[in-house]
């Protein structure tokens, strides 16, 4: 990393330490916990996410380089409808053997799905900079933060499973302080109560995206309703 890329970086870690204190402060304050959270507010916390979004890619940046610097080789893309995946082999300290692990994107980590011992390897790969440097997906609980507090908005943001569907898209919003999903195919919402709900649909979509309720095919009348309450929307 060079000087002035340490130095912004340095930067961001500042301003996101001063937002975080500002959050405290805030939270803290009787008059500002008894009225609704103004504009500002919102987008100040929503950016304060981003930036601990960001600074987390940046540490995984540096793992990966601290991997690459020990011989390892990884190679990580993202199937349609699954989980990210990586495969990654590891030179055995015999040198003539490596460690090949497969693993799957659990959405708060790296599973391991098999691992073997494999030898005689040999890699070809393009010298120039032609792909990007695997990086760690988003965790669950970082997208989650991007999307809370956003339901007051003109367009709130949420969350979408298997982007690429239509009506097997799965959309996740935050009204208030209740996590709801729907799939667009459906006639009803429900409450999301635990992660390993998020992590079912998760495997079973792949990794889900930000974008505004907008850009969906669901609206905020299928999601206000009791989700007893049987609709066409």
């Amino acid at each position: 990393m060079t000087d002035p890329q340490s130095h912004a970086l340095a930067v961001l870690r500042d301003v996101d330490a001063r937002l975080h204190r500002l959050f405290e402060a805030v939270e803290n304050t009787e008059e500002t916990a008894a009225t609704p959270a103004p504009g500002p507010l919102g987008v100040l916390r929503r950016a304060g996410s981003q930036i601990d979004a960001a600074l987390f890619a940046q540490h995984c940046r540096a793992d990966e380089e601290s991997l690459r610097g020990s011989g390892s080789c990884v190679l990580q893309w993202t199937p349609r409808r699954t989980p990210p995946r990586q495969l990654v082999l590891d030179p055995d300290s015999d040198g003539d053997s490596w460690t090949r692990r497969e693993l799957e994107w659990t959405g708060a980590g790296w599973r391991t799905c098999r691992r073997d011992t494999i030898r005689d390897v040999a890699i070809s790969a393009p010298a120039g900079p032609r792909y990007p440097d695997p990086v760690d997906p988003p965790t669950l609980d970082a997208l989650l933060a991007l999307i809370r507090g956003t339901w007051t908005h003109p367009d709130p943001d949420v969350l979408v499973f298997d982007t690429a569907g239509t009506t097997e898209q799965g959309v996740l919003v935050a009204v208030e302080d209740e996590l709801r999903y729907r799939a667009a195919d459906s006639h009803q919402w429900y409450t999301v109560t635990n992660e390993a709900e998020l992590s079912h649909h998760l495997q079973q979509q792949g990794q889900p995206v930000v974008q505004s309720l907008s850009e969906t095919s669901l609206t905020r009348q299928h999601f206000t309703p009791s989700p007893l309450t049987d609709d066409d929307g």
